[in-house]
């Protein structure tokens, strides 16, 4: 049976309702561990941090991860220049941690990752993405049409294709076109666990301002009576290395 990643994007501070209190309660419960993928813009750097550092990060299990989600925009818009890129990757890692907040997992708002951010995510020292979601309708601003669906380390020029570059993708596991996030309600993302269960990991994605607590209680029920084993996007990626040791004997 596959690993089972459950990754939420936080994003509260900039919506009307935030459901984490919620989801921690079914995290708890179940003891299950998620990947927390704190949100940072350059328009409001710190209005998650500050959420979650004030109101969350105490109540969160010591088990879990705390990640870091950019959206790659600025008051002008959606940012292509590589440069700026990187210093916004740079003020986002640098608020996340005068709160004391180290992160090694990533994920790019809009799944808007390309080849230039990838040289700042690995010197800062993030060992995972998660921003991939192969053949998705979904293309807002990247194409990630025939990436791999398994965890892969990408070509430096082409994030799609295979490669040699450090940083480890986990995909969003996806199926005919759609992408696995809780928000899409239990019966509609059925099939897609099913076409994905032979998978190393299956990736899953919840927002926090969207009611998915039935969706996320009903998911965890579904994959445990599967056998599953949940975890982390940190610990999924260490435990692929532990079984592709050529990858880690090579330096990569």
């Amino acid at each position: 049976m596959p690993n089972v990643v459950l990754t939420v994007d936080c994003e509260g501070a900039h919506h009307d309702r935030c459901y984490t209190s919620e989801f921690i309660k079914v995290f708890e419960e179940e003891f299950v561990p998620a990947s927390w993928m704190i949100h940072v813009s350059i328009k409001d750097p710190s209005a998650n941090t500050n959420l979650y550092y004030h109101e969350y990060i105490h109540k969160i299990p010591n088990w879990h991860e705390l990640g870091m989600k950019v959206n790659f925009e600025n008051e002008r818009g959606y940012v292509e220049d590589a440069k700026e890129r990187g210093n916004i990757l740079w003020v986002a890692r640098d608020t996340l941690k005068s709160h004391t907040i180290k992160v090694t997992a990533f994920r790019a708002g809009c799944f808007a990752l390309v080849p230039s951010d990838v040289p700042y995510l690995e010197e800062m020292g993030i060992l995972v993405d998660s921003s991939v979601v192969p053949d998705s309708d979904y293309k807002m601003f990247v194409d990630w049409h025939g990436a791999p669906h398994q965890p892969y380390h990408s070509e430096k020029d082409d994030l799609t294709k295979e490669g040699k570059n450090r940083l480890l993708h986990i995909p969003v596991s996806t199926c005919d076109g759609k992408y696995g996030y809780l928000d899409n309600g239990f019966d509609s993302l059925k099939p897609l666990f099913e076409a994905n269960m032979d998978s190393e990991v299956i990736c899953l994605g919840l927002r926090d301002y969207h009611d998915s607590v039935d969706t996320l209680r009903k998911t965890i029920r579904y994959f445990r009576d599967k056998g599953a084993h949940f975890t982390t996007l940190t610990q999924s990626a260490s435990e692929h290395y532990e079984h592709h040791k050529s990858y880690a004997g090579a330096g990569v």
